[in-house]
């Protein structure tokens, strides 16, 4: 059962982390997106309490620190930038051969992630030194305690702050001083309100967030691949058996053979088809690698790079999806590094600074799944408006 639940855990976990890097690729093209970084938090999230009850301390401790980090963007303590997305991207990097390792040898293996975690704690706090810096100074300690306070509530909390500010505000009798330090703080009692309804927002979100994954998780399963190879060569059989009985029909003077060979040609083709259906996969699942693929190349090469993608949905056998992954991913990498100049160099060429790698995947010259697959790459030099 141990086992059974490891394995459970490490499939997940692979699928959330291809998923980390695509969500963290495109929050840093729109840093504002706060359900995407809402989304990303929970995938740290929960990867870190189930392998903290599976006992993996190596596996925790990175995605606890992560985890910290994502905890500052989402309240809006710190802004996102490329060196934090980096930073993130090597975290995602470091719990995936952790999981290897894991898969393989079944412990974290030998690592020393102390250099990570460092990086990740100073962009940590270094929001929160930035977030003192920027406070505002108060006339006595009680008013610089409760200014930490304010800063600290979730951002549910602090968008219903005016509205209590209104209903608390004092007589204008009062000195200036005195109404400006009552305005900016609010009440204790008030403040634990406004931070338990924030946290039971925050809750009810989550909440009807995992219900719908509930209701999409339900609608699917996973089987092995090599049952469904096993089923594959099966259907293979019966197709021979039903092929050997169709010749006997045809040569037979038999006319009560007719009708059962006949259904059962039918009912073996359907099931032929259906069985393979269930090997195709979209040609997406390999492609949404590659959005990190061209970041990081393009990071290491110093060029801006964007990357449009058409025919995601278009399916392929799984033994033809694995066969093409590395040669495609190497025709991106080498269009980035190659084929894609400087930005100085494209801008005094008359180009724009950024270039733009295009990839388009259909069917052509067949019908359904059974038609042959085009593959169009296509590295353009000027980025189109």
């Amino acid at each position: 059962m141990s086992d059974e639940i490891v394995r459970e855990f490490l499939v997940e976990s692979a699928e959330n982390l291809d998923l980390l890097d695509r969500e963290l690729v495109q929050l840093e093209k729109d840093p504002r997106n706060r359900e995407r970084l809402g989304s990303i938090f929970r995938t740290i999230h929960t990867i870190k309490g189930t392998c903290g009850f599976l006992g993996f301390t190596k596996l925790e401790s990175v995605a606890h620190v992560g985890e910290n980090l994502l905890s500052r963007l989402r309240d809006g303590a710190l802004a996102l930038t490329p060196e934090i997305t980096t930073a993130l991207l090597q975290m995602v990097d470091a719990v995936r051969q952790m999981l290897q390792s894991i898969e393989t040898t079944e412990n974290e293996g030998e690592r020393n992630d102390a250099e990570l975690i460092k990086t990740l704690t100073r962009l940590q706090q270094g929001a929160a030194q930035s977030a003192a810096t920027n406070q505002p100074s108060a006339p006595t300690e009680e008013v610089q305690g409760r200014t930490a306070d304010k800063h600290a509530l979730q951002p549910a909390a602090k968008a219903e702050k005016p509205k209590d500010q209104a209903a608390a505000a004092p007589p204008a009798v009062n000195s200036s001083s005195e109404v400006k330090t009552k305005e900016a703080l609010p009440s204790a009692k008030s403040e634990a309100a406004e931070h338990e309804k924030g946290a039971q927002q925050e809750a009810m979100a989550a909440s009807q967030a995992e219900q719908g994954s509930r209701g999409v998780s339900e609608g699917s399963i996973r089987v092995d691949v090599v049952l469904l190879d096993k089923l594959m060569n099966l259907v293979g059989e019966l197709v021979l058996a039903r092929n050997q009985v169709l010749q006997y029909s045809n040569h037979s003077k038999d006319t009560g053979i007719v009708a059962p060979s006949q259904r059962l040609n039918l009912i073996t083709t359907e099931l032929q088809e259906g069985v393979m259906k269930t090997r195709m996969q979209p040609i997406g699942n390999i492609w949404s690698k590659f959005p990190r693929t061209v970041r990081d190349v393009a990071t290491s090469c110093g060029k801006q790079v964007r990357i449009e993608m058409f025919g995601q949905d278009t399916e392929l056998d799984k033994t033809i999806i694995e066969a093409i992954k590395d040669p495609l991913t190497h025709l991106v990498r080498n269009s980035v590094d190659h084929g894609i100049e400087r930005p100085e160099t494209r801008v005094a060429a008359g180009k724009n600074a950024e270039g733009c790698l295009t990839l388009r995947a259909y069917h052509e010259g067949g019908h359904h799944q059974h038609g042959a697959i085009t593959y169009e790459h296509t590295t353009r030099s000027q980025s189109s408006s």
